[in-house]
């Protein structure tokens, strides 16, 4: 399961509650996931429900397990991406596109990891994936479209909006595209411009069908817009524009604000953490645009480009907060990885002789297996990913986020259950104990765990803990301190540490602080002096000692603890606090 997971199943619950009770039951409207961040009270209603209302409604009518109904139904969906991507390519380059469409986004182990468990953005993606490829249709068979085309593009959109409310970005889409392309075309052209309504009869019906059945399931099963129907989705659209909740993210080693982030976050991101192969595809599409345009559809090509880049560069000139990694923008790059397939068909039939097609049928099959092999190796945890251009996980470690959906909570879960029999008297925490706790109820283990920082790990009283890297400071991450003492169990990626289990090894330090903040200076310095002595990597540990020194007069003592702390984990505030503070006590050298 993911971290979002829980607030946004309860919200599909209330909102089942909500619809199966015609609005009796309005609870949907209070319910707030933090109690201590009111903003998240009005963002929640800022999502549309739909495929948490579909899992509620199954799983509250049929005795079966409501995160496998839900990950189940998320992988089923997301499924359409890869089927929609590879028609779209199809459409434009042939079953060769095609094929390459989806196994490349098969092989994308970003995509392929949240499908089973993030609820908004690959679903979310699909849906986007599956109104531009009705919309490639669309424009195909103007001005006369099917009316299969017509549905396909209208369920796109709904779908894309009852997700997210980005999907409102593709009623403008559909005017554009089906706008340019009359006016590219001479006699559609003056039909238009003589204003002979009468020629685009069937089309104007059309889109009108599109547009309203597209609104009505965007919002049918979404609480706030059958409140507000006409102004919910605008609404949405601005409060999501501006992102309430800011974050802290950890980008280039450096943690900063999600509403900070530098401008070539995104670009960065999918760059480094798509495969080499994919991105080698649609750099090299675009150097030969001009010569693809003429051999393939040109127009199409410019639809692919458009719904790619634009939200992209929008995002950058909006200058939006962005949350952990490029989630967000999933939905940009299934027509990234469309164009890049289509780059790899078009090369197929541009370079010759015939014997360089088997060099690049080779290039190809050794750019899927490099990303197949890390998803076989490090599968549940693999939207971790970054390519081989920026290292590796392991290359990467500690400047950017990894499991920020904790992912590796299920088999930190699954290890405790077969190696840790339960016992009431000890106590379990985690510094994410809702994503460990589900995972534990899963399985059918007693264990449960309670919330700690990190930071704070030494600080109150536990026996097992199972830490991911989550607000871990950078440099303790990169000097491979992560791991604490204690560490019974790493779950790597790619050589990387994503997350620990730690049997405590000794309360000293637990005691030291107690005693400290009772004034007790005396004992707190023998119970940190000792805590040190067994761990000498106790960033904790060593700042408090640093701090009791202090409290004593033993100011050179202090500054050695202190900056022992520091040189550990140089984010510790509690450790610089204490020393700029002996700094200026005067008479006192740093050795």
């Amino acid at each position: 399961m993911s971290g979002d997971e829980l607030s946004h199943k309860t919200l599909g619950d209330l909102s089942y509650d909500y619809l199966t009770t015609f609005g009796k039951n309005d609870s949907v409207f209070r319910y707030v996931p933090n109690s201590n961040q009111h903003e998240d009270a009005t963002l929640m209603l800022n999502y549309g429900p739909l495929l948490e209302v579909i899992s509620a409604a199954i799983y509250k009518n049929v005795n079966i397990n409501p995160y496998l109904t839900r990950h189940t139904l998320l992988t089923v969906f997301t499924f359409l991406l890869f089927y929609y991507c590879g028609m779209a390519a199809y459409k434009i380059a042939g079953w060769r596109a095609g094929l390459i469409a989806m196994v490349f986004m098969l092989v994308s182990p970003r995509i392929l990891g949240e499908a089973f468990n993030n609820p908004k953005d690959p679903p979310f993606a699909a849906s986007y994936m599956m109104a531009v490829y009705g919309l490639l249709c669309l424009v195909s068979e103007l001005p006369k479209p099917s009316w299969r085309s017509a549905m396909l593009t209208m369920v796109g959109i709904g779908l894309a909006l009852s997700i997210r409310v980005g999907g409102l970005l593709l009623f403008p889409y559909t005017i554009l595209f089906i706008g340019l392309a009359m006016l590219l075309n001479q006699e559609w052209r003056g039909h238009l411009f003589r204003f002979n309504f009468a020629y685009y009869r069937i089309l104007i019906f059309q889109l009108l069908v599109i547009f309203t059945g597209a609104w009505l399931i965007g919002i049918m099963a979404w609480p706030a817009a059958l409140r507000h129907p006409f102004t919910q989705p605008f609404h949405a659209l601005a409060v999501q524009s501006s992102y309430p909740t800011v974050i802290s993210v950890l980008f280039d080693g450096k943690v900063i604000g999600s509403n900070q982030v530098p401008w070539n976050y995104n670009p960065f991101y999918i760059t480094m953490t798509s495969p080499v192969i994919v991105m080698a595809g649609f750099f090299t599409g675009l150097l030969l645009l001009p010569w693809t345009r003429k051999l393939l559809n040109g127009y199409a090509l410019f639809m692919i480009l458009f719904v790619s880049l634009f939200p992209l560069f929008f995002i950058i000139y909006k200058k939006s907060a962005l949350l952990n990694g490029w989630r967000h923008s999933y939905f940009t790059y299934g027509g990234i990885v469309l164009f890049s397939a289509i780059t790899y068909e078009a090369l197929f039939r541009i370079v010759k002789p015939r014997v360089w097609n088997y060099v690049l049928y080779g290039v190809l099959a050794t750019g899927v297996l490099l990303p197949a092999v890390f998803i076989v190796k490090n599968f549940p945890v693999i939207y971790v990913y970054f390519n081989e251009l920026a290292g590796g996980v392991k290359g990467t470690y500690g400047d950017y986020n990894l499991d920020y959906y904790a992912c590796s909570a299920k088999p930190a879960a699954d290890w405790i259950a077969k190696n840790i029999p339960y016992n009431p008297a000890l106590k379990l925490v985690s510094n994410n104990p809702g994503e460990l706790n589900e995972s534990l109820i899963m399985g059918n283990n007693s264990w449960r765990s309670s919330y700690i920082r990190y930071r704070e790990r030494n600080e109150q009283d536990w026996d097992y803990a199972v830490f991911l890297p989550q607000y871990v400071d950078p440099a303790m991450m990169k000097n491979g301190r992560f791991a604490p003492q204690g560490t019974i169990y790493k779950i790597m990626v790619d050589d990387a540490v994503v997350a620990v289990i730690v049997k405590r090894q000794s309360k000293e330090d637990l005691e030291g602080i107690v005693a400290l903040k009772k004034n007790d200076v005396q004992s707190a310095t023998l119970h940190l002096e000792k805590a040190v002595a067994s761990d000498d990597n106790n960033e904790i540990a060593w700042g408090y000692l640093g701090a009791a020194y202090a409290m004593s007069g033993r100011k050179n003592d202090a500054l050695r603890a202190l900056n022992k702390s520091l040189n550990i984990s140089p984010g510790y505030q509690f450790a610089q606090a204490y020393l700029n503070s002996v700094m200026h006590m005067g008479g006192v050298k740093i050795h």
